[in-house]
């Protein structure tokens, strides 16, 4: 999954606007997803840039998660497969 494609399932599953969804990418571009101490970091990034709450900016970040959970698992079961 490159960045548009990852950006447009961001926007379906979430419902919000492609510029949020940009920086939302941003911020996981320059944390490490894995890990409590970087989870913590990345929420308060988006909170601080996406001016919302905690609960908000979790709830994005499972959805992040569980996209890049799915893809992986996708993957895994056909290694092969053409993106085209």
């Amino acid at each position: 999954m490159n960045k548009k494609e990852f950006i447009e399932e961001l926007k379906k599953q979430t419902g919000l606007s492609e510029e949020k969804c940009i920086i939302i990418n941003d911020v996981l571009e320059n944390n490490f997803l894995i890990g409590k101490k970087n989870k913590d970091k990345i929420i308060i990034e988006l909170k601080d840039k996406l001016q919302i709450n905690e609960e908000e900016a979790n709830e994005i970040y499972n959805t992040t998660s569980q996209i890049f959970a799915s893809e992986i698992k996708e993957k895994i079961k056909h290694p092969f497969k053409s993106k085209d």
